[in-house]
């Protein structure tokens, strides 16, 4: 079963990864770091087979705030890359990943745009 994960940044710089489902039991995750909260999030998922054994297997599907994204792929993309993807400088990018300063709801826009047309350059590689 497919399950949306909503992953942000809380005001303490930790993570959490909450799973948007109609189960009788809550469960979510949360860390330090994305992976940490996805991790976290995955050890509750078990302890609530626990109390409700019937629930179905789930796969992930992570939706992230813009902090969350950028701190979960800076191990593979840096934020000079990131500027020139989206545009945006990346001292602001940088502010957004320290939860100096969030961003606007176009801002946001933008981003998810130029992420969207670089996904779609690196579909259409093929190495030979």
């Amino acid at each position: 079963m497919k399950t949306t994960v909503i992953i942000e940044m809380n005001s303490d710089g930790s993570y959490t990864a909450v799973p948007q489902h109609d189960f009788e039991i809550g469960f979510f995750g949360e860390g330090k770091t994305v992976e940490k909260a996805i991790a976290d999030l995955n050890n509750s998922l078990l302890e609530a087979r626990k109390h409700l054994p019937d629930l179905p297997d789930m796969e992930w599907d992570l939706r992230f705030d813009t902090a969350s994204f950028l701190q979960y792929f800076s191990d593979r993309m840096s934020l000079a890359g990131l500027q020139t993807i989206t545009g945006i400088n990346r001292k602001q990018l940088s502010h957004y990943v320290t939860g100096h300063s969030r961003p606007s709801a176009a801002t946001v826009r933008k981003i998810q745009a130029g992420i969207d047309r670089f996904s779609q350059q690196l579909s259409q590689v093929c190495l030979i």
